[in-house]
């Protein structure tokens, strides 16, 4: 390497010129085994010349997912996982004997429920479902384990003796679980949310069959009496404490919305649509009603005076054109306060012919004029459990599993998917925002699309519990209020940190929202990228950085760990412009190393003092950067002492925050001793340096930083091995914290309405460790122009973490100059 200098000018403009032809091998070490060499992996600590790197902080890894019961993966390994998990639930028996598990994406719900609450998580854990039916058979062992509970509104409820039992079927559809240590029946099927317990209100229901002769309402008081005293015993039902969220109805009367208006549905269902509208509830109960099964069926079109259409004449009878729900599931259409909380459910039938659509089942209603909040579900061949006899079997008491048929087991599987939902989230949504994202989340495409007969779609439950859109960190007091993409969010960490933020992140959580506002929780130090470590490029342009050739001319300077060699007797009186050789961030130095490759403006006299001023201000692939530095030390003089300050625009002891982490700055102000000297045939420098830390945080989650201390150190000595030969050992810290600070506010929950839940957390700042790099290098100068260099480095506690292996590296390299 040479200098060039212009001569004559106030001003000198000084830089570098070098042409290297490198042969280079390198090998790290961890604890002699494993490897290194990454931008994130072990690597050794240099100490040597460094040549000056871009200031800018080191690209962050992929997205990490946290997985229960393991580390974070990648995406592409968390979708293997998701992949093999779902295979395995869609391959189990009792799975594959409901199709409709299949039909609704219910695999791929199970599989993102285990990957986040650990393997062996039972859907719908923790919630009960309400059923307002015929009863259930309480002994049926598809329902062992649970907690079951029978409130009798009329009559008997369903005994054994009877036929099937449609309230034992339906609750079946929701929560049965024929697993091994449940039953022996292979031919049973789960229910979609087989982990939760059953409130069941039985009640009497009429036979379903015959012609269809729509209800008239007038003069229905005590029938409107009636509903609304079983809606308000279901609405006061409570169990430890906690009311039920979700009530699935499968009768109702007959009749299609369309021949009612409102006025007479206000008239004549005035009492129980107040008690469906649950005015003055914070979070209102869902019903979750099946929409009918009415059409197709035999009907007189005198019965439909005023909506023919609804029961056309065809051939001499007529058949119900069933285009909307029946009376009660359908009333959202009509009457606005039950909308958002009551929902229709008509029935789709498996896919005889292979096309993959399950379309609608031939008797089942249409969502019509209630399409809005109507949605699709399973309903025909549902698998369902019974107790007998069974209808082909005249054995007394027999219990087991039959295929029915109805839009009574279409409500079921929606009324199951919301359970699943409600304890994937946490409880953390309310009932109407699960009802919301159900409906939005349906797959609307294909044949979905016709909104008149599927509504919102059929159910997509791997939807539902998947994020919507662009995930977000809420910076606001409110879901939906302004925040930043979770994408974007990082806090890359700067060497002198080293381990100490993410020893106090570790095992705390954080929470992003997607579009739809739905919770999905991410460990917070997966947000916290360490970039400690030196890449093998760097360690390698380390290694090879140049050495003054007169070594008559040249004293040591330490510049820290990496003990810059300076030329100070052929320093120009006066003032010169050049590049500063700093070392690059992340690798050894000390304070100046934070300014990385600045344009600088220095003195360079001959008497004691020397003053420089610094920027990187404009700089490309610089993080912005000014200082000043002041050095005293007399020529000749085997000590010397230097200050300075660092003040760094987007980072603080180059650590870069982004996204929901707002901005962070410093200002570091240092002040340090240096020496050499000349002990037989060794040439020996050191140097030494503390720090005080100003730090400042805005517009993120970083609420605050306190003051910070920081130190730096490095020895070095180097000899002639006879001849040209050189060997340099050197042992030094590099930069740093000492004491500091940090508080977050982090968003770790939400409330049913919508507000944002955060906590505090203060962060010690100081790293568990202290690292000691200790480096040795070998040189033969080869010729005038090239030489050959061997070396090795080994480091305690790298990235100042306590925890960490020692890192051992050997490296070699030819260097030609030219």
């Amino acid at each position: 390497m040479q200098n060039i200098r212009l001569r004559g000018l106030p001003l000198t403009a000084k830089r570098s010129i070098r042409a290297v032809v490198p042969i280079l091998a390198a090998v790290s070490l961890v604890s002699a085994c494993g490897g290194g060499g990454g931008s994130s992996s072990p690597g050794p600590r240099v100490s040597q010349p460094a040549t000056p790197q871009p200031a800018t902080p080191q690209p962050t890894p992929p997205p990490c997912i946290q997985i229960a019961d393991s580390d974070c993966v990648t995406p592409t390994e968390y979708r293997q996982r998701r992949t093999t998990i779902e295979d395995g639930h869609s391959g189990a028996a009792d799975f594959e004997n409901q199709w409709g598990l299949t039909a609704t994406r219910a695999g791929r719900a199970y599989a993102q429920i285990e990957l986040e609450h650990g393997a062996g998580t039972v859907p719908g854990s923790g919630q009960t479902v309400g059923l307002i039916d015929t009863g259930i058979d309480t002994d049926h062992p598809v329902f062992a384990g649970k907690t079951v509970t029978e409130e009798i509104f009329s009559g008997t409820g369903d005994r054994r003796g009877e036929k099937t039992s449609h309230g034992t079927a339906v609750a079946s559809v929701i929560a049965g679980d024929p697993s091994a240590a449940h039953t022996a029946s292979v031919d049973a099927a789960r229910g979609i949310a087989r982990g939760a317990d059953i409130a069941m209100f039985a009640i009497l229901a009429g036979p379903g069959g015959g012609d269809y002769v729509p209800v008239s309402l007038t003069g229905q008081g005590s029938a409107d009496d009636g509903w609304a005293d079983r809606i308000t015993r279901v609405l006061d039902w409570s169990s430890g404490g906690r009311s039920l969220d979700f009530v699935n109805v499968s009768v109702g009367y007959k009749g299609i919305i369309e021949q009612y208006g409102e006025p007479e549905l206000r008239r004549d269902l005035e009492d129980s649509i107040a008690a469906l509208a649950q005015t003055g509830a914070a979070d209102k109960t869902v019903f979750v009603w099946a929409a009918g099964n009415a059409h197709g069926r035999p009907c007189d079109p005198l019965d439909f005076t005023g909506n023919p259409g609804l029961c056309p004449d065809s051939n001499g009878g007529g058949q119900v054109d069933a285009r909307s729900p029946e009376i009660l599931p359908g009333l959202p259409a009509r009457i606005a306060e039950l909308r958002g909380h009551l929902i229709a459910v008509v029935a789709v039938a498996p896919d005889s012919d292979g096309d993959g659509d399950y379309e609608i089942a031939r008797f089942s209603n249409r969502c019509g004029i209630a399409a809005q909040w109507c949605i699709a579900a399973p309903g025909e061949a549902v698998r369902a459990a019974y107790f007998g006899p069974h209808p082909d079997d005249d054995s007394p008491g027999a219990q087991g599993a039959y295929h029915a048929s109805g839009t009574s087991f279409a409500a079921p599987m929606v009324t199951g998917g919301l359970l699943v939902m409600k304890s994937y989230f946490r409880d953390q949504l309310s009932n109407t925002d699960l009802v919301e994202r159900l409906l939005a989340t349906a797959n609307k495409s294909g044949i979905y699309a016709d909104s008149s007969v599927y509504g919102q779609g059929l159910m997509d439950l791997g939807a539902a519990t998947t994020p919507v859109g662009v995930i977000s960190v809420a910076l606001g007091s409110t879901v939906g209020s302004p925040g930043s993409e979770l994408a974007h969010t990082r806090l890359t960490l700067g060497g002198a940190l080293g381990d100490g933020l993410e020893q106090a992140l570790a095992g705390r959580e954080i929470v992003a929202f997607d579009e739809l506002g739905a919770p999905f929780w991410l460990p917070f130090g997966v947000l916290a990228y360490s970039a400690r470590r030196p890449s093998t490029g760097a360690r390698l342009d380390s290694f090879m950085s140049p050495f003054p050739a007169d070594e008559s001319r040249t004293v040591l300077s330490p510049s820290l760990v990496s003990l810059v060699a300076e030329d100070r007797a052929a320093a120009p009186a006066g003032t010169s412009l050049h590049v500063m050789g700093a070392p690059p961030p992340g690798t050894d130095g000390g304070h100046l190393s934070l300014a990385g490759r600045a344009l600088t403006l220095s003195t360079a006299e001959r008497n004691a003092l020397k003053i420089a001023a610094f920027s990187t201000e404009g700089m490309r692939g610089q993080t912005p950067a000014s200082g000043a530095t002041l050095r005293w030390r007399p020529l000749g003089s085997p000590l010397g002492f230097r200050s300075g300050v660092v003040a760094e625009r987007e980072t603080m002891l180059g650590t870069a925050a982004s996204g929901a982490f707002g901005r962070i700055s410093g200002s570091s102000t240092f002040a340090g001793i240096e020496g050499d000297t000349r002990i037989g045939a060794w040439r020996l420098g050191a140097g030494a340096e503390i720090g005080a830390v100003d730090a400042a945080a805005q517009g993120g989650m970083i609420s605050g930083v306190t003051p910070l201390a920081t130190s730096a150190f490095a020895l070095r000595a180097e000899r002639r091995l006879g001849g040209r030969d050189a060997l340099t050992v050197s042992v030094g810290q590099p930069l740093r914290v000492e004491t500091g600070r940090a508080t977050l506010s982090v968003p770790v929950g939400r409330t049913g309405d919508g507000r944002v839940l955060r906590r505090s957390i203060t962060a010690d700042l100081e790293p568990s460790g202290r690292q000691i790099d200790v480096v040795a290098q070998w040189r033969r100068p080869v010729g005038d122009d090239s030489e050959i260099r061997l070396g090795a480095g080994w480091s305690h506690q790298p990235g100042h973490d306590a925890s960490a292996d020692p890192d051992l590296s050997f490296l070699a390299g030819w260097r030609h100059g030219f």
